[in-house]
């Protein structure tokens, strides 16, 4: 229910930053968001920033299936569902399992798995981006 979510003063009603109320690092940010980034392929702001559809992202392709690894057995994950992305600063650790502690964390995460060869300033762009939502 979007209504559950907290305030974000810096979006518009369509999920787009109202540039006077956005940094210049930010906006940058948004600007990965929608195009190298690849993130509003599936975390569309129209719909609170998923797409309720199920996504397999092959995780097993960085590991082998059934090593131990930190006491725990490595299995295919198989398809997530897309998370919303609001109110994401405030809902830390992140993944479907909580792998990841961190927004940078996160943002790394993506951009091996989906081979988006992000630039240094473009991450920190993406992470201050997503700190507004």
């Amino acid at each position: 229910n979007i209504i559950d979510f907290p305030p974000a003063p810096k979006l518009d009603p369509f999920g787009k930053l109202v540039p006077e109320k956005a940094s210049p690092l930010e906006l940058k940010g948004e600007q990965v968001f929608f195009g190298n980034g690849r993130c509003a392929e599936c975390h569309v702001p129209q719909t609170s920033f998923l797409d309720n559809n199920m996504h397999d992202l092959k995780l097993e392709r960085f590991y082998e299936p059934g090593k131990t690894y930190n006491g725990m057995v490595t299995l295919p994950d198989g398809p997530i569902k897309t998370f919303t992305l609001r109110g994401i600063k405030d809902s830390p650790p992140y993944l479907h399992d909580g792998r990841l502690l961190t927004l940078d964390d996160t943002v790394e995460f993506f951009n091996l798995v989906l081979g988006t060869k992000l630039a240094t300033d473009e991450k920190e762009a993406l992470v201050a981006y997503l700190r507004t939502l």
